[in-house]
């Protein structure tokens, strides 16, 4: 009898220990569940507690610049003439602008040019005399 007992309570620890065994899996996804919990609401806490701090900063700060005293030493004046634009100036200068970029492309478009205008153009170019020229032709529209 007292094996028979003995064997029933051993038969029970077994049974405990297999049931316990069975529900190890849903107890280690309950507990990645609660850690992962944990991590975010940790986080959103430091979150939290970095925003509290810097709002106390900013309100140190705001206090600290209230205290702050300013008074005008010499006040402002409206100038007798305004200061910008010179317009005078300006158009002198757009002038000159003007002026210079086109005798630049003039200058340019005449040194670009290779064409022969009368026989001392060909002679002083290439070098050799002019034996004869054709006179411009000019047709009178009446």
């Amino acid at each position: 009898r007292r094996l028979a007992r003995e064997s029933a309570n051993l038969s029970g620890q077994v049974e405990t220990y297999l049931s316990r065994i069975e529900k190890s899996p849903a107890r280690e996804q309950d507990m990645a569940a609660l850690m992962r919990e944990y991590n975010s609401t940790k986080q959103n806490y430091e979150t939290l507690l970095k925003k509290s701090q810097e709002a106390l900063q900013a309100e140190n700060l705001e206090k600290r610049q209230k205290g702050e005293q300013f008074r005008v030493i010499d006040p402002a004046r409206v100038p007798e003439k305004p200061f910008s634009p010179d317009i005078p100036k300006t158009m002198l200068i757009s002038l000159l602008a003007g002026l210079g970029a086109g005798l630049a492309a003039v200058f340019l478009r005449e040194q670009m040019d290779r064409s022969f205008y009368d026989a001392t153009d060909v002679e002083i170019t290439l070098g050799i005399k002019v034996l004869a020229t054709i006179p411009k032709i000019e047709d009178e529209i009446a």
